[in-house]
């Protein structure tokens, strides 16, 4: 292989696991930036600040491909927290395509779309969670056992 193809691979490579091991950690910048603050009541307004913000950080990581993350911002302004076992949310509307999976709007702003369809139906209104399951599966969790396999589009 000559010293250009192997420079091609290795950029390839780099770029794919980029969104993997993200450049800049939002939260560390944000703690970096309220440590700065040098008056004590403006350092407390900064970190009462940063952690209103973390639920909803947290929770935007639970799905997150990076195919979405690469659409949504950039690699510099990625969060790389660990995201949570479970997401609790509200289904906000409910739609079948036409091959029988159903795409699930949830009060958080995020999509999710089933891998398969199943039997069991949902309704707007609805509060489920989202959770890991065996390897990298997520299943969106509802009352009376009902339970689907999805992964998040948006």
């Amino acid at each position: 292989m000559t010293r250009s193809a192997a420079c091609v691979v290795l950029l390839c490579l780099a770029a794919a696991v980029q969104p993997a091991f993200a450049v800049r950690d939002t939260l560390s910048d944000g703690m970096r930036k309220c440590g700065g603050e040098t008056d004590a009541p403006r350092r407390l307004a900064c970190y009462d600040e940063l952690n209103n913000t973390l639920p909803k950080i947290e929770a935007d990581r639970m799905g997150l491909t990076a195919e979405i993350a690469q659409k949504r911002e950039p690699p510099e302004k990625r969060a790389t927290l660990t995201p949570p076992e479970t997401l609790k949310a509200k289904i906000r509307a409910v739609q079948e395509n036409s091959r029988g999976q159903l795409t699930f709007s949830l009060d958080n702003d995020q999509t999710w779309i089933q891998d398969q369809p199943s039997p069991f139906r949902f309704k707007a209104g609805e509060d489920v969670r989202i959770e890991h399951g065996a390897l990298t599966s997520l299943w969106l969790v509802a009352d009376h056992g009902r339970k689907t396999r999805v992964r998040r589009i948006s």
